[in-house]
């Protein structure tokens, strides 16, 4: 794969969940769920001068319509449903060295029902098996713990923790997936 193309994300299926590309017309949606205060409270879009709301729309085009080598974004979805409720993604993608970064966030009505445990295990499966990825990095506040959770069950491993930038009292842990 050369490292500068681009990859079509190929849908994956799970128990409650699917995994597919994100369509334009799902633009408002994300945007509403990167806007959500609870879920503002566990990522970092702030990139720049401007409003929340303006941050997350900056987001979602670069998302939606920017092509990123080094990203790649997919929807979570409730199985066989068109509602978007959440994304997985990987960021600082080196496709070289086979490292990246997780992200993923779900709309909070639906925390703490597995569904977010079950996205990120599709992705990271994908990610090791179709990608050929063999180091993925996530990160989570200190008091997110179920953030934690979900890594934890996913086979990543507590690598480290860090003083979290901007913040006297919190901590970011970081955890790892290696495959080899």
């Amino acid at each position: 794969m050369s490292t500068y193309e681009a990859v079509s994300f190929q849908t994956q299926q799970g128990m409650a969940v699917d995994l597919r590309m994100i369509p334009p017309e799902d633009a408002c949606h994300l945007q509403q769920l990167l806007s959500h205060p609870e879920v503002q409270a566990h990522i970092q879009i702030r990139t720049g001068a401007g409003s929340d709301l303006a941050q997350a729309e900056k987001l979602v085009n670069r998302m939606l319509f920017a092509f990123d080598p080094c990203a790649l974004h997919a929807g979570i979805y409730l199985k066989e449903q068109q509602k978007l409720i959440g994304i997985v993604a990987l960021q600082h993608w080196n496709r070289r060295e086979g490292k990246a970064t997780l992200g993923y966030m779900l709309d909070p009505v639906y925390w703490g029902g597995g569904l977010a445990t079950e996205a990120v295990g599709l992705f990271l499966n994908y990610s090791v098996h179709t990608l050929g990825i063999t180091r993925i990095e996530g990160r989570c506040r200190g008091d997110n713990i179920r953030s934690e959770r979900v890594m934890l069950k996913n086979g990543m491993m507590l690598e480290r923790v860090m003083p979290r930038v901007g913040s006297l009292d919190d901590v970011m842990k970081v955890f790892t997936l290696l495959h080899k």
